[in-house]
């Protein structure tokens, strides 16, 4: 019984680790063209691809949304990922767990903080979707940020409700996880193929795949290995 509780806490730590390199992929460079300051994350991409004039008038459909895609899933994944973190009951005399002061605050802070921890950073990625101030003030109202306003809002109301799943049913955040990683896989690879080209138009010449992009698929693809093989 040990042995297999430990096997579970190194799987779960595997799993944590592969979500830390699909957050950093994502916030590195995926392209390393020769001029440094070209040598963009998939966030800086987000912004920078629509002043570029072949997208501007349509020539490559590219939109924000196509770039924000895998940040969605990477913070619903974050907010699934509290199922790995599961709390531990604390025994006291009778006095001390019916005594006011250990009595809740204390003790759900000292069970359920990377629970916490983890929905914090699935929120500050939802977040990080939104429109930037004070463009946010009018997105609502603006055809090219309205969408991106809409899918800030929704990652946020998904996290919460993978929060609240990843607590009370452990076992379908199991299965979602790998659901999840899979589609941001695919949404990762897309964003990466329809800004590449765009890009090699500006520089005569493809660019490098940087590593940030590298880091976002093996964080991916290796959650999605893992969680499948702790359905085994």
């Amino acid at each position: 019984m040990p042995a297999r509780s430990a096997f579970r806490i190194q799987r779960s730590t595997f799993s944590i680790a592969a979500l830390a390199l699909a957050w950093l992929g994502y916030f590195s460079p995926w392209l390393w063209p020769v001029p440094a300051a070209l040598r963009l994350s998939a966030y800086d991409l987000v912004e920078w691809m629509t002043f570029m004039q072949s997208v501007r008038d349509g020539t490559y459909p590219v939109t924000r949304l196509d770039l924000l895609w895998p940040l969605a899933g990477v913070a619903i994944l974050t907010a699934l990922a509290a199922h790995n973190f599961q709390p531990q009951r604390r025994e006291g005399t009778k006095a001390q767990r019916f005594s006011f002061v250990s009595l809740r605050l204390g003790d759900f802070m000292v069970n359920h903080w990377p629970r916490i921890l983890a929905t914090v950073f699935a929120l500050f990625a939802a977040y990080l979707i939104l429109p930037a101030y004070p463009f946010i003030l009018t997105a609502h109202t603006d055809p090219e940020l309205r969408p991106q306003l809409i899918l800030g809002v929704a990652t946020g109301v998904a996290v919460i409700a993978s929060a609240i799943i990843a607590a009370g049913r452990p076992v379908w955040a199991r299965w979602l996880t790998p659901a999840i990683a899979l589609l941001s896989l695919l949404a990762a690879i897309r964003a990466f193929a329809i800004t590449r080209q765009p890009i090699a138009d500006v520089l005569t010449h493809p660019a490098l795949v940087g590593y940030g992009f590298v880091l976002a698929m093996v964080g991916l693809g290796g959650l999605i290995i893992i969680e499948l093989l702790r359905r085994l």
